[in-house]
């Protein structure tokens, strides 16, 4: 069907010419190929579509009428092809996005309202939520993630990396013991994250581990900055949470002698997916969009 349709352009293209040899020159192939590919298609048809004579092509009648369809088959296609640039110059339909709370109530959340202000034909459908969902099996369209993913079937667009800070508020540090080590954590009340059990603090090439110890887990991370505003405690957050807390003195660095590793920030898709005009426009608009790149440089940590 496909080879029809090919010739079916191709003997349009001859009565348009008048002639295989200017056909052959327009769609850049030899004339005996397409005066052996017309003859074919008449086989095929089992009628005769053109009269030759040494001098001149003329169409049959059956010609004639062969031609009003075949026109009508190329109209269809530049019709499709216009509609295909159509939706690539203005996406539309429905994206499933899904991200980390902490993430999706912020960064997310700026990023979504810039690029519906820019592409409004494009649904957005946002689940925010801490849990990983399964793009494929959940149906979603794209994520955004901390971390590389690690299944194969799913690509990876890595926007940045994002450091992270050991933070408490100044009442609780003025009516708690000294930190001067990570050592002395053992010694505090830790606001920890679910996925994020372990402290990993470093200076000066030199590592401690710090358990954190399950007496005040969350698995929202803006739970965990209010907690700690309200003297719950010390707690780790990424710098995209700390817009002005620090600078209102709501919040306090702690251990600034040691630096804690900060995680990496993907945009992850299915490999299929990828065709999608409104999912490749949300894609380049990510990569690009300054309220992403502000917090998250375009450098990976060591070993992120």
């Amino acid at each position: 069907m496909f080879r029809q349709l090919q010739d079916m352009a191709l003997f349009a293209l001859v009565a348009e010419c008048g002639s295989f040899t200017a056909a052959a020159r327009k769609a850049g192939l030899p004339k005996s190929s397409v005066s052996q590919r017309i003859s074919q298609l008449e086989q095929q048809l089992g009628i005769r579509l053109l009269n030759r004579t040494t001098r001149q092509l003329n169409l049959t009648f059956a010609g004639e009428h062969y031609l009003v369809h075949c026109r009508e088959m190329m109209a269809a296609s530049e019709r499709a092809d216009y509609a295909i640039q159509r939706l690539r110059d203005n996406p539309s339909g429905r994206l499933r996005i899904t991200c980390p709370a902490g993430i999706g109530a912020t960064l997310l959340a700026r990023l979504n309202t810039a690029f519906h202000q820019q592409y409004p034909d494009v649904t957005l459908d946002v689940s925010v939520s801490d849990n990983i969902r399964d793009l494929i099996q959940d149906g979603f369209d794209i994520a955004l993630r901390t971390g590389k993913p690690q299944d194969s079937s799913l690509i990876g667009r890595f926007i940045g990396h994002c450091p992270r800070f050991l933070l408490a508020s100044p009442d609780y540090l003025a009516r708690s013991p000294a930190l001067v080590h990570p050592r002395d954590l053992a010694n505090h009340q830790c606001i920890g994250h679910q996925a994020w059990r372990e402290w990993v603090l470093e200076r000066d090439q030199q590592f401690y581990r710090y358990d954190i110890p399950g007496t005040h887990l969350t698995d929202n991370l803006l739970y965990a900055r209010e907690a700690a505003i309200a003297r719950g405690g010390i707690t780790l957050l990424p710098a995209f949470l700390l817009s002005n807390e620090v600078e209102r003195g709501l919040l306090t660095p702690v251990l600034e002698g040691w630096s804690v590793q900060g995680n990496d920030l993907y945009l992850v898709y299915p490999g299929r997916k990828l065709n999608a005009p409104a999912l490749a426009s949300y894609v380049e608009f990510a990569l690009q969009f300054d309220g992403l790149t502000h917090f998250y440089g375009n450098t990976s940590a060591a070993g992120g």
